[in-house]
């Protein structure tokens, strides 16, 4: 945003000389260098001018020079205390520079000198947001949306803030009204899109991703959502156009390198997926999804000391993420680490109730000679549900026989787990037999992709040495 006062007799005030009053119509009425020539003419000769500096403030933030730019916006506020504009325009400085403290200290100011800007709250509405108080960005918003009903901006912004607390209805709303004032807004468009897709609506999020492509052939971002979308579909092709023309506008998108390696995945190249997760990386070395995506590729080519070392990275970077401890406790399952993985699936369990990495670890730990019957029923005691793979623990707890357990299986992908799960249940009674049986049945059934696929493959070749 650039504020420019409009006054240009404020400037002439003490004379008009023909010399300096053309200083003063080019500082005014120019832009960039020229206008910050012009202003720092006019400051020589009136060097108490305040909205001199302040113009050349503005220029100079233009221009990316915040240091130059907060020193005249300062001088300006010393010459002239209740220059609110001065406030405020070294406020938007500050947020540039990622001083949301200072820049709220100046709008809150600038306020106080002018209480009824629309602009100054919506500002400071930004800068809260940046802190992660979404609470008071909606108060700041509503204000400047009270003052200015017609403020597209602060619709759309506070339709961000909606989403951010998981308030979909209302971020919808806000981003029509942003919409109606604004029809060609590409980003709220967008920003609507992702919030339907949020919903489950795909159908209208692939209609606004479109029409924001079709507002803006530019917007990388409305093409990276619009390839999610395809990819919901099934559509990989579609989604590689997609991503492929977001790559071809924003080639640092690290994004784009990340979905279109899920997709070439999906489609079964793994080194070109590889090579996309790795780009990724190289472009935002502090991607976590994107060393657990590569590490989830690893897997599949059956690398798994490669997988563990990027799910490693990820945790690094986010230790709290129950994914990734479930998706390396996996990992260290398929390789026969059964203390790791019961210590990797323990936390995940810790973080975040679910059935099948409370299972895991009931045999990485049985595995390792744990009596660990009494932790899976504690587990399975805070489910909410009684649905599969629950059978599967009442199995482990001699309260159900295995063919009770394929019976409560009642979809083909669960019959195919219920085989590798029956399998791990002879092996832990010396059923060795009857245990590659059912694991052939698992490898034979299960989705290739699937945890119980790879994990019976490499616990049949282990049955093999």
């Amino acid at each position: 945003m650039r504020y420019r006062l409009a006054v240009l007799s404020m400037l002439l005030v003490g004379g008009n000389t023909p010399v300096w009053a053309d200083f003063a119509a080019d500082c005014f009425k120019k832009s960039g260098d020229a206008a910050i020539r012009a202003c720092t003419n006019l400051i020589g000769q009136k060097p108490r001018n305040a909205i001199a500096y302040y113009n050349r403030g503005v220029e100079y933030r233009a221009k990316g020079d915040n240091d130059r730019a907060i020193a005249d916006f300062s001088k300006s506020i010393e010459i002239n205390p209740k220059n609110f504009n001065a406030y405020h325009a070294r406020g938007l400085v500050y947020r540039d520079r990622g001083d949301n403290d200072r820049a709220m200290a100046d709008y809150t100011k600038a306020m106080s000198l002018n209480p009824k800007n629309a602009n100054v709250y919506y500002s400071r509405g930004v800068a809260f947001q940046d802190k992660g108080d979404n609470d008071r960005a909606i108060a700041d918003y509503s204000r400047a949306i009270e003052l200015n009903p017609k403020f597209a901006n602060a619709h759309y912004s506070r339709g961000v803030a909606y989403r951010a607390k998981g308030d979909n209805d209302r971020a919808i709303a806000e981003y029509s009204r942003a919409i109606e004032l604004n029809p060609k807004d590409d980003f709220a468009y967008n920003n609507r899109g992702l919030v339907y897709g949020a919903k489950g609506d795909n159908d209208k999020a692939f209609a606004d991703y479109s029409k924001a492509i079709e507002l803006n052939p530019k917007n990388d971002l409305a093409y990276i959502n619009r390839g999610v979308e395809y990819r919901a579909k099934g559509d990989n092709d579609r989604a590689l156009a997609d991503y492929n023309k977001a790559i071809d506008l924003n080639p640092k998108s690290s994004l784009a390198y990340n979905n279109r390696g899920v997709t070439l995945r999906a489609k079964g190249e793994h080194d070109r997926s590889i090579a996309d997760y790795s780009k990724a990386l190289e472009i935002s070395p502090k991607y976590a999804t994107a060393y657990n995506n590569r590490g989830d590729a690893f897997v599949t080519k059956r690398e798994f000391d490669r997988a563990l070392a990027d799910y490693s990275r990820a945790l690094e970077i986010e230790p709290r993420n129950a994914t990734y401890l479930q998706d390396r406790g996996y990992a260290n399952f398929y390789k026969g680490d059964f203390k790791a993985a019961a210590a990797d699936l323990l936390r995940a369990i810790e973080i975040r109730d679910n059935a099948y990495p409370m299972l895991f670890r009931y045999l990485a730990r049985a595995h390792s000679g744990e009596a660990a019957e009494a932790e899976l029923e504690a587990n399975a005691g805070r489910l909410k549900t009684k649905e599969w793979p629950y059978a599967v623990t009442e199995l482990y707890l001699g309260k159900r026989s295995p063919a009770a357990t394929v019976d409560a299986a009642l979809k083909a992908n669960d019959r195919c787990e219920a085989h590798f799960y029956i399998g791990q249940w002879h092996i832990l009674k010396s059923n060795l037999v009857d245990a590659e049986g059912a694991l052939k049945i698992a490898v034979e059934t299960c989705p290739k992709g699937f945890m119980e696929y790879i994990a019976a493959e490499s616990e049949m070749k282990r049955l093999k040495r």
